[in-house]
């Protein structure tokens, strides 16, 4: 009995002959603590995308990822072809389009005096700062943007569609130097969808919002955003697959609305939905009952995951997790051009 768990001595790291990311988090795979569940993401990352089988492969992102930075990475993962939906919160989504119109994130302090950041329209998210008056800015150009979609009698639209003619937006009005790293643009150039399923708790909400009231308060029907069309088109995706890979950044809103996908599968009458892989990098901790630190194993009781799945759950700041995973698989796979593009079709 003891030879059955004394079998792999842990390996300590030669950091002089490590030359790449690579090899460092295939060292941490005979390590101990975050290290090891840090190698063991790459490893399942590797094994969604080596599948035969063609796994779709849905990327949750929540979290202040675009103003810490990380909208890069993100768009790597789109060009690359590392993902094939996104899932984010619209936070997410309205940062990056604030990005893509020329606007800023700027280093700040967790310690400034916030009675005087706004007194002077900076918003703070830790140790970033914005200019407020900016965000009003991007704000009318979205409201002006809904205006024009209702104009043309499009009342009711998923969040999708919406994202989709914000990509569209973005190509005809900004440079390529302020676009190239869009998440938005780079969705809609290589035809990956994005979901926002609680658009409305975000200033993109906010901007459809005035929207709203501007049109109704003119008599004229506004743009709705319909989150039920959300559900069926994600679930066209979902049961057109032959498996599902999961990736979570954070956890929350965009976790919940894919882990729900193969629950309405099975809804639908496909038993065993449950998604086959999947990793998520999280600072939350299970006890709490919270779905952001909820674990795959709790998932496998809903059906959301299966039993016989490569699962694995990550505790560290993301900022830090995913571009070490990222640039180790690009390395690990360096023929990612040639799997295959999945097309999509809706026919909501």
């Amino acid at each position: 009995m003891k030879k059955r768990y004394l079998r792999e001595p842990i390996r300590p790291i030669d950091v002089e002959k490590i030359q790449s990311i690579s090899e460092l988090l295939q060292a941490f795979n005979w390590t101990s603590f975050q290290s090891r569940t840090l190698a063991k993401c790459v490893e399942i990352f590797v094994a969604m995308l080596e599948d035969t089988d063609r796994p779709t492969i849905f990327l949750g992102v929540a979290g202040a990822m675009v103003p810490a930075g990380m909208k890069g990475v993100l768009s790597t993962m789109v060009r690359r072809r590392l993902i094939d939906v996104v899932v984010s919160t619209g936070a997410n989504m309205y940062h990056d389009l604030v990005e893509a119109l020329g606007g800023h994130h700027y280093l700040g302090s967790p310690d400034a005096d916030d009675r005087i950041l706004q007194e002077e329209d900076i918003d703070r998210i830790y140790d970033t700062y914005a200019d407020e008056s900016k965000f009003r800015l991007i704000d009318n150009r979205v409201m002006r943007l809904a205006d024009e979609v209702a104009e043309k009698n499009m009342s009711a639209i998923s969040s999708r569609f919406f994202l989709r003619l914000l990509g569209e937006f973005i190509d005809r009005k900004s440079s390529l130097n302020e676009k190239e790293h869009s998440i938005i643009w780079n969705c809609w150039k290589n035809e990956t969808p994005i979901f926002v399923p609680a658009l409305s708790d975000s200033s993109l909400g906010l901007a459809l919002t005035q929207h709203y009231i501007k049109f109704v308060e003119d008599g004229k029907k506004p743009l709705i955003i319909d989150e039920i069309k959300d559900n069926y088109e994600i679930f066209q995706i979902k049961r057109a697959a032959s498996k599902t890979g999961v990736i979570y950044v954070g956890g929350g809103v965009p976790k919940n609305y894919i882990q729900q996908t193969a629950y309405l599968q099975d809804m639908f009458g496909v038993p065993d939905a449950g998604h086959d892989y999947g990793f998520q990098i999280t600072t939350d901790s299970p006890q709490w009952g919270g779905l952001s630190g909820c674990t795959f194993k709790e998932g496998i009781s809903w059906g959301k995951e299966k039993p016989r799945g490569e699962y694995t759950t990550c505790y560290c700041d993301s900022t830090i997790a995913l571009p070490l995973i990222v640039k180790a698989v690009l390395e690990r796979c360096p023929m990612l051009e040639k799997r295959e593009k999945l097309r999509l079709k809706f026919s909501s």
